[in-house]
């Protein structure tokens, strides 16, 4: 079984070398004790600590109290696009079933982990439906999958509709992110560039790899907000799991404009050396998109797709780009009107099908049917 190459950072400090300075540390602590006994050490965190926009103190010109510039909303809830069931996992379900969508759970984990609620999004409802849901929801994930990236009542055209609200309501003032990965990457740029592909067949199929950044990588939210820890370990291991069969390549690219709506930030080359870019992020809206699979570092184990890293780095690097679409998610304060239509909604409700066993043998190891 081939494993996925992950490092390992290691302390430069022998045993020995630990030990000493935690005496030390000890020591300085005993001093800190003793000598404050008399006096309070108890620290005081001040609202403006919490809130405020820069990494220390909060404090305007000449030592001013500054209030925050934004109020975040603490309490963000995502939504999960449900797709169409695969002719896999058709085959293998009990016969007389009524199923017609699902969620891999991985995606609702993820999020979770992020620090949002989840509420699943069914395919083929109404219009109403879905202007219910964008009005009560803080951002969207597009998960991968193999659902149909064009065509009427299912995953494409539930995503074109959030799409387009999300676009209007940005373009007023009402932030609403969208985060896609793999399928959701590619149902993006088909978005962007009116229901028509510009993706090329290639072969990613359990790959992984580094991310080559480019040159705009530094300045963009998803990369330039994140700890260099996090942009040492995407660039130096293979850690950004792929599992894809079409490509956006740098030449379709440029050669359809795309660069009128999205940034490149990363590229990467599949089993053949075809290039292709590896994370988008548009340029006037929230909304960012990766080829490669966060979520499967942290939450997936199926042995039928064995190079997936589950090192340290690689749960690290997940959980980042769950954090930053959810941190993404807390400017929005879209919310439902009370309690009871929230938990109506909410993916609590219902229950993860264990498909990952033996018998069944997906790849994922549960997901929501609907």
């Amino acid at each position: 079984m081939v494993k996925a190459e992950c490092k390992e950072k290691r302390s430069p400090l022998g045993p020995l070398a630990a030990v000493v300075v935690m005496g030390v540390l000890m020591l300085g602590l005993l001093v800190l004790i003793v000598t404050g006994a008399s006096s309070s050490f108890v620290i005081e965190v001040q609202e403006g600590d919490l809130r405020s926009p820069v990494g220390l103190g909060g404090l305007g010109e000449h030592g001013s109290q500054r209030k925050p510039a934004f109020e975040y909303n603490d309490r963000p809830i995502i939504g999960v696009l449900s797709q169409e069931l695969d002719e896999w996992l058709l085959s293998r379900l009990p016969p007389g079933h009524n199923y017609t969508a699902y969620i891999a759970s991985s995606y609702v984990k993820w999020v979770e982990a992020g620090g949002a609620r989840a509420v699943p999004i069914m395919i083929g409802q109404t219009r109403a439906y879905y202007n219910q849901m964008f009005s009560s929801l803080n951002g969207l994930l597009l998960p991968g999958g193999s659902a149909p990236l064009v065509g009427h009542g299912g995953y494409a055209e539930a995503g074109q509709i959030f799409f387009e609200l999300a676009k209007e309501a940005s373009e007023a003032g009402d932030t609403f992110p969208i985060f896609g990965t793999c399928n959701g990457f590619e149902l993006l740029t088909v978005l962007s560039s009116q229901d028509i592909s510009r993706l090329t067949n290639c072969n990613s199929e359990d790959q992984a790899s580094p991310l080559h950044m480019l040159r705009a990588a530094p300045e963009s939210h998803v990369y330039g907000l994140a700890p260099p820890d996090v942009m040492r370990e995407l660039q130096e291991e293979r850690i950004s799991i792929n599992f894809h069969h079409f490509c956006l390549t740098p030449a379709n690219f440029t050669r359809y404009g795309m660069g009128n709506f999205w940034t490149p930030l990363s590229i990467n080359w599949d089993r053949q050396g075809l290039e292709y870019i590896s994370t988008i992020e548009a340029k006037n809206f929230p909304f960012v998109g990766v080829q490669f699979h966060p979520e499967k570092n942290v939450f997936e184990w199926s042995p039928k797709e064995p190079r997936i890293p589950h090192c340290r780095s690689a749960v690290h690097v997940g959980l980042y780009f769950a954090a930053h679409f959810v941190n993404m998610a807390r400017r929005s304060h879209h919310s439902f009107p009370d309690r009871s239509t929230e938990e109506e909604f909410l993916i609590y409700k219902y229950r993860p099908m264990y498909v990952g066993r033996e018998e069944l043998d997906w790849t994922f190891e549960e997901a929501y049917l609907f």
